[in-house]
């Protein structure tokens, strides 16, 4: 996968989080925006920010003169998900999830908004989005899972990603009110796509990935 990465975007540099080093950057930057910023989840001693679905997930971060300041959780769908453990509690009764090759899950996505400034946190996010689309091709995913606050649902929408719900809006044991969506790119139009990377400069393994997905549509 590292031949399709990094994506670079005036000085933001997503990358995919392979050595010891850049796990403990992400782990504190996680630690911070859930634990200490949000209150999510209970802070943690060692000041780090990590599960056991770190293990077998892939971690892309996001970086400006090498600190973390963006972060996305991509686990396929051969492995547990956060959504049948944890956030089981959103599925309405009687309802299942997908799983298999085709199914994946996004969590931990974070941008650190006091980090950056207005355009910058949009440009941050639509990077997040990019990274998400680039790995679900590169693995041969079509379908992706997801928790957040309903504020935030209706935002992709409005964006055009193509999500549905699943289950409804409950609050989590934080208090946070929150739901769960499962996103179809196949069902997503090469606008959308488009409109994620203006300017974004990318390998040639990514170039070549995109120029096919381009012939595709």
């Amino acid at each position: 996968m590292k031949a399709f990465f990094p994506l670079e975007l005036d000085g933001l540099v997503l990358d995919v989080v392979s050595t010891p080093l850049e796990q403990k950057q992400l782990w504190a930057f996680r630690h911070r925006i859930f634990r200490e910023q949000l209150a999510w989840v209970p802070v943690c001693e060692d000041g780090y920010d990590r599960d056991s679905y770190d293990d077998f997930s892939d971690n892309l971060a996001l970086y400006r003169d090498g600190q973390v300041v963006g972060a996305i959780r991509l686990t396929g769908g051969q492995n547990p998900f956060m959504l049948e453990e944890e956030f089981s509690g959103l599925l309405a009764s009687g309802e299942s999830i997908g799983k298999g090759r085709e199914y994946s899950e996004i969590t931990r996505l974070a941008i650190d908004r006091h980090a950056l400034s207005g355009r910058e946190s949009v440009m941050a996010a639509r990077m997040l989005y990019l990274g998400a689309w680039l790995w679900s091709q590169i693995h041969g995913v079509r379908w992706m899972y997801f928790v957040v606050e309903p504020v935030f649902y209706r935002r992709l929408v409005m964006f055009g990603f193509p999500i549905v719900p699943v289950g409804v809006p409950r609050p989590l044991d934080g208090g946070v009110m929150s739901m769960a969506g499962l996103l179809d790119w196949r069902q997503a139009r090469p606008e959308l796509i488009r409109s994620l990377c203006p300017g974004v400069t990318v390998s040639d393994a990514c170039q070549e990935l995109w120029h096919e997905y381009d012939y595709s549509h």
